[in-house]
């Protein structure tokens, strides 16, 4: 399921958070040192903001208290959508928030973030976007796929909007284009839905 936010963030909050992702030196990181079925050539660009040692059991939410001040904005962004999730009767567990980045040449995977196929249904994804402007010929969309593998949804990175995926469907970040005078940046946020079934 997808539910896409545009308006959730006010105006100088977007601007804050774009200003504040926009130097952060990031690690080059290969997705199978984290997820064991991830393809061995999958890498991106990745800043772990808050990250737990079991992602099944871990609660990471605390650890937004006590960010570095030039973060600030990545707690403001939390206390909003925390409380949009609340309002809509979506009581979470957040195990991971992360920064991650792809300029021109840095292909996204088509990837699951959980491993762990019987846990999918419980998963909620919170990718807010997060640069100050986003021209159409940049490209960068998300692709969310179906079943048959069929592409379902494709997400337009529009500053501030933030797309809500639940259940883990197979989904990719592709690449920016050739001229795209910046690397997109996205701030990720890694739920487990409470009440869902498992």
């Amino acid at each position: 399921m997808l539910d896409i936010q545009d308006d959730l963030l006010p105006a100088e909050l977007r601007t804050a958070l774009a200003d504040a992702l926009a130097w952060v030196p990031m690690y080059f990181l290969r997705r199978i040192e984290r997820n064991p079925t991830a393809h061995p050539l999958d890498t991106f660009w990745y800043y772990p903001l808050a990250i737990c040692d079991d992602p099944y059991t871990g609660d990471v939410a605390p650890q937004l208290e006590s960010l570095e001040d030039w973060a600030a904005p990545v707690g403001e962004t939390w206390s909003w959508l925390s409380a949009h999730l609340a309002a809509t009767g979506r009581a979470v567990r957040l195990y991971e928030v992360e920064i991650a980045a792809n300029g021109y040449g840095t292909e996204g995977h088509p990837h699951h973030d959980c491993p762990r196929p019987e846990w999918r249904a419980r998963h909620l994804a919170a990718i807010v976007y997060a640069n100050r402007e986003w021209d159409l010929a940049w490209a960068g969309e998300t692709l969310i796929f179906d079943a048959h593998e069929e592409v379902a949804h494709a997400v337009r990175p529009r500053p501030g909007r933030i797309a809500l995926i639940t259940g883990d469907p197979c989904h990719v970040a592709r690449g920016v284009s050739r001229i795209c005078p910046e690397a997109r940046r996205v701030l990720v946020f890694k739920m487990w839905l409470k009440d869902a079934p498992t």
